[in-house]
């Protein structure tokens, strides 16, 4: 998905299916629930049982595409993350720093954060599908409602504003965008929102802002029917061709690196996850459609993967940086 030296990758097909996609978010909601009972069904022990094999063989499967096998000082678990929809009515949509918080509340950040600087390797597998777009009421359809009728339902994303796409060359705004993040490094900062500078010049804001600039590319032409008024402005004047936006696809998997050859966290790896939106006509926030279709969710499961201290712990980080490397080394040689 990115030029080095990003290194991004998805499968080019799911790995696991979409039964086992809702199987795999149901066991993971019940486990955050602690059994207790919720509205939705409950798995058996049978199921459990299922989950959990299930669950092994993808732990397999990473390992084996990434070239990383586990070890004991990793997670045993991946990180589950659930998504709902927030929505929101039109008038949200001229409040810049409103609607930047709706689709990006936690900002961007590098997986080396909260200390863990091993950690080289990250791995997503999406477990629903989301896409942006109007979702289309069958009774306004049938009675030729304008577009405007319809719910708008945007975001899910991870953004990776850095990354420069297969297909594109690099432009003189991705050259700053790279200096601001090794300036936020450089500082110790590897999460925007803990860039204390709050003005809209900070180095914080001004990642998140390239993130948004390639969320609104995307659904500017949509944005626009919702509402004439509506006009964002973009960093750049042009589309930006630098950023990578992933949708998810129930089953996909998607891996990229933290670590440079250097062993130091990489700035083009800084991301973030796009809250789900659900944007509707005025006056229809009690519509008993539109909530249906607002009610979208977006599960994720988060695979950290750490270089083993053992490998390198009687070098230092001169002996982490060559592990790295080659690590970084074998992902271009196997898919670049």
């Amino acid at each position: 998905l990115s030029k080095p030296p990003l290194l991004l990758l998805q499968s080019s097909a799911p790995i696991i299916s979409k039964e086992s996609c809702s199987l795999l978010s149901q066991y993971f909601d019940q486990l955050k629930n602690n059994g207790a009972d919720t509205y939705e069904r409950q798995l058996d022990q049978v199921q459990m049982n299922m989950a959990e094999a299930l669950l092994s063989d993808i732990h397999d499967v990473v390992d084996m595409v990434t070239n990383c096998p586990r070890h004991d000082g990793e997670m045993k678990m991946p990180r589950y993350v659930r998504y709902d929809s927030t929505m929101m009515d039109t008038n949200e949509l001229f409040d810049p720093k409103t609607f930047g918080n709706a689709v990006l509340p936690d900002g961007l950040h590098v997986d080396t954060n909260n200390g863990k600087l091993f950690r080289h390797v990250t791995a997503i597998l999406y477990l629903t599908n989301n896409c942006d777009g109007f979702s289309m009421n069958v009774e306004s359809y049938r009675s030729n409602e304008p577009m405007e009728e319809y719910v708008f339902g945007a975001g899910g994303g991870t953004v990776f504003p850095l990354a420069v796409p297969m297909n594109e060359n690099q432009i003189d705004e991705h050259n700053n965008l790279v200096d601001v993040a090794k300036r936020l490094l450089a500082r110790g900062i590897q999460h925007t929102k803990a860039d204390n500078s709050v003005n809209v010049t900070s180095y914080g804001c001004i990642l998140e802002k390239s993130a948004l600039d390639v969320f609104h590319w995307d659904n500017s032409k949509d944005l626009s029917i919702l509402s004439g008024q509506f006009n964002y402005q973009f960093s750049s004047s042009s589309k930006p061709n630098n950023g990578v936006r992933v949708m998810p696809e129930a089953g996909k998997l998607i891996y990229f690196h933290n670590v440079g050859d250097d062993g130091m966290p990489e700035p083009l790896s800084f991301h973030g996850g796009e809250e789900l939106i659900a944007i509707l006509p005025d006056g229809h926030l009690e519509n008993s459609y539109a909530s249906r279709v607002a009610a979208m969710t977006k599960s994720i499961l988060v695979f950290f993967k750490e270089i083993p201290m053992r490998t390198f712990q009687d070098v230092g980080i001169k002996g982490f940086a060559v592990e790295s490397e080659k690590s970084r080394s074998w992902t271009k040689k196997t898919y670049y």
